[in-house]
């Protein structure tokens, strides 16, 4: 009889939850990493916009166009704000969900290991049933043929044949 785990269905499921928890995670580190690129990009470009300004006022430019490089890095304040504090947020469901993953894991791997004892003490039972029955069968002939060397020798014969 082959081994048989009884809470096999139940590791089936939470080796399902495990997967469900690490796509939830996958997602929510891709949301990081976007906007960690957007606020890089962001960073960029108002760098490219700072050496423009500062280029601009080295040829000389008028005030409205200071007034306008004004405005815009006011606008890059904001947006930069808003998206680290998105970065923020983003970050903190990502470490909840990592924690929710790792318990996940956990009780799984924590199943998982359960079935690997009981297997293997099936299997050491098994072989140790084996052997049992190698043994008794090892002693049942030499009590056979031990049986047979005390008769005598026509006797042996027939008791071999069924005999007597």
């Amino acid at each position: 009889m082959a081994f048989r785990f009884s809470l096999l269905n139940i590791l089936r499921l939470r080796g399902a939850l495990e997967r469900q928890e690490e796509q939830k995670l996958i997602l929510l580190a891709g949301d990081v990493a976007r906007l960690r690129s957007t606020i890089e990009s962001l960073d960029e470009g108002q760098l490219l916009e700072q050496c423009a300004a500062l280029k601009q006022l080295a040829e000389g430019s008028v005030g409205a166009e200071l007034q306008f490089a004004n405005l815009c890095l006011t606008a890059y304040d904001r947006a930069r704000k808003q998206r680290m504090g998105e970065l923020q947020v983003a970050e903190a469901r990502r470490l909840e969900q990592m924690q929710a993953y790792r318990e996940a894991r956990q009780k799984r791997e924590t199943l998982d290991g359960l079935r690997e004892r009981q297997e293997t003490a099936y299997i050491l039972e098994s072989t140790r049933r084996e052997q049992q029955r190698a043994d008794e069968l090892f002693l049942l002939r030499m009590f056979c043929e031990g049986s047979d060397q005390n008769l005598p020798s026509g006797a042996a014969r027939s008791a071999q044949s069924g005999t007597l």
